[in-house]
């Protein structure tokens, strides 16, 4: 049983078509965050995931802790800033919660 080459270049565009959809609906969501960094406590909303909103603001060099707090379709950005009073610049400071750094003390070794 052979297929033809046009018969496997349908179904593999096909399948191809199918999981840039699947992405594309799976990855259009808002998120909103509560963000905790050495010195501040605040809420904002994006619509990156959370390990790429993690990546692209520093890591947890910079953030101590990263909870998502709500997701919205990603249609419903206005819906989600109103929501959580974000209108005016996407941030929403709250009262300072420290947080123990998740960490090592000596984080790094020096070796010769």
């Amino acid at each position: 049983m052979s297929l033809s080459r046009k018969k496997i270049t349908t179904v593999s565009f096909a399948v191809v078509i199918l999981l840039i959809l699947l992405v594309k609906v799976a990855a259009a969501r808002v998120y909103v965050y509560e963000v905790t960094t050495a010195a501040t406590h605040f809420q904002t909303a994006s619509k990156l995931p959370p390990d790429a909103f993690l990546y692209y603001n520093g890591g947890y060099d910079v953030i101590y802790d990263l909870k998502v707090i709500a997701t919205y379709p990603d249609e419903k950005m206005d819906q989600a800033l109103k929501d959580y009073n974000l209108e005016e610049n996407n941030s929403n400071s709250l009262v300072h919660n420290p947080v123990p750094r998740s960490i090592p003390k000596k984080p790094y070794y020096w070796w010769r």
